[in-house]
């Protein structure tokens, strides 16, 4: 899994991220509620957070309990937040 902020003219803004040996991020995903952005976010295929998105996903985010953040999780959302500011994307290529 990569992740990383594209502009609006979808250019790669930002160094890539993977996730964690122990799938932190991927598996807050998959435990997430069925109406939540995060439970949006496939292991395979791609997903792609526009300015309006992203707004929800950081919110998820930063309600995980503090022992889910995990340093994967919240490069994640300080990725996130910086797509938001510029109006960008936060891409997710699955596996």
């Amino acid at each position: 899994m990569d992740i990383y902020v594209q502009n609006q003219l979808h250019e790669r803004i930002s160094e890539k991220v993977g996730d964690d040996a122990d799938e932190s991020f991927l598996r807050v995903c998959r435990d997430a509620p069925e109406d939540s952005a995060l439970h949006d976010v496939q292991s395979i295929g791609d997903t792609m957070f526009n300015e309006l998105q992203l707004k929800q996903l950081v919110a998820e985010l930063s309600r995980l309990p503090e022992e889910k953040k995990t340093d994967v999780i919240r490069r994640v959302a300080e990725m996130a937040q910086e797509a938001a500011a510029c109006r960008g994307y936060l891409y997710i290529s699955g596996d």
